[in-house]
């Protein structure tokens, strides 16, 4: 499965991303495609 996280929290180790990360991690463990992308830091 391809999942794609997106984080928006305005700090790198903000409480939204630091689970959002593990989450990652936890689902390329058991064999999932994870995207993560950090809108909070990208110019839209």
């Amino acid at each position: 499965m391809k999942i794609v996280i997106i984080k928006g929290s305005p700090h790198k180790k903000g409480s939204s991303n630091l689970p959002a990360e593990r989450f990652a991690k936890g689902a390329q463990k058991i064999g999932h495609t994870v995207i993560e992308t950090d809108a909070a830091h990208m110019n839209i």
